[in-house]
């Protein structure tokens, strides 16, 4: 850059300036190395201090399955409410649950509202493929109040989510029913027949032979019928129908993880040790050119 007087003046080295920084910061964080050590030091003991110091609270489990469901032949999964991964907890967290088992359980609306969680158990499987396991937990001042609470959720997302199964249970529970019927009405026919077939005359014994082998052809096409909807009827108890696995205990832990807070006042503690060590030396001496 050229002056009024014709000189020219040195642009400033701008590089030099930031590696004079750098050079700087460092030589401090070296000279104090001990200040983020003793802030890593107390972070971590006030941290465990805290964490220990967390209200004691109660914790239960359940583990529900949502089943998968199937069409009526039972070879073509459908997508419904077990399939959605958004169901379980929208459930869990809904107005009607939270009132029915805040009733039913004792717990406050407030209370039981903070203390739902769900999560989904991970099976290993594309993404593409619905998760059908999930934890749902409940968290409370009261061991009675959570265990029930926790029990009530579960119950309400196996409710809500298992219409299709218990409906495709009903329904072929009533046809095997009625297969049984008319399987026993063809035994008493089959029986009579071939009781009067003996002393039956030519012509006779020619409509009852008929008789009975339009009875046996019906009887074949029933038993079919029959355990084609027993086949089904047990993949839909066993793999369709939504259940609550397990519903364990409630247990005393802490609101607030030892280790958590650790690690986290640590971090803290190590952050304002490094900001004290490059901070210190411009602070020191603005302190003393006010003492001056």
């Amino acid at each position: 850059m050229t002056t009024p007087a014709g000189r020219t003046r040195a642009e400033p080295d701008l590089d030099a300036e930031r590696e004079v920084d750098f050079g700087r910061y460092l030589d401090a964080l070296v000279t104090r190395w001990w200040l983020p050590v003793v802030g890593i030091a107390a972070g971590v003991v006030l941290g465990y201090l805290i964490g220990l110091g967390g209200k004691d609270v109660y914790r239960a489990q359940a583990t529900v399955y949502v089943g998968t469901p199937y069409g009526a032949g039972g070879n073509v999964q459908l997508q419904g409410l077990s399939t959605n991964p958004d169901t379980v907890a929208r459930v869990a967290r809904g107005g009607k649950t939270i009132d029915d088992v805040s009733a039913a359980s004792g717990m406050s609306a407030r209370e039981l509202r903070a203390g739902i969680s769900t999560r989904a158990v991970k099976s290993g499987l594309p993404k593409t493929v619905p998760n059908q396991l999930y934890v749902v937990s409940v968290e409370g001042s009261r061991r009675a109040q959570v265990r029930d609470a926790t029990a009530g959720i579960a119950q309400r997302i196996v409710d809500v989510v298992g219409g299709y199964a218990k409906a495709k249970i009903k329904f072929l529970k009533q046809e095997i029913a009625s297969d049984n019927t008319q399987l026993t009405a063809i035994e008493r026919q089959v029986a009579a027949a071939q009781s009067a077939l003996s002393g039956a005359s030519g012509l006779e014994r020619l409509t009852l032979s008929t008789l009975l082998l339009t009875a046996e052809q019906r009887r074949g096409t029933l038993q079919q019928d029959r355990l084609q909807a027993l086949q089904l009827l047990a993949q839909a108890e066993q793999v369709e129908l939504p259940r609550t696995i397990d519903s364990g205990e409630a247990v005393k832990t802490t609101a607030r993880s030892t280790r958590n807070a650790a690690a986290v006042a640590g971090l803290i503690g190590l952050v304002l040790g490094i900001l004290a060590a490059l901070l210190w030396e411009p602070v020191a001496a603005r302190t003393g050119r006010t003492e001056a």
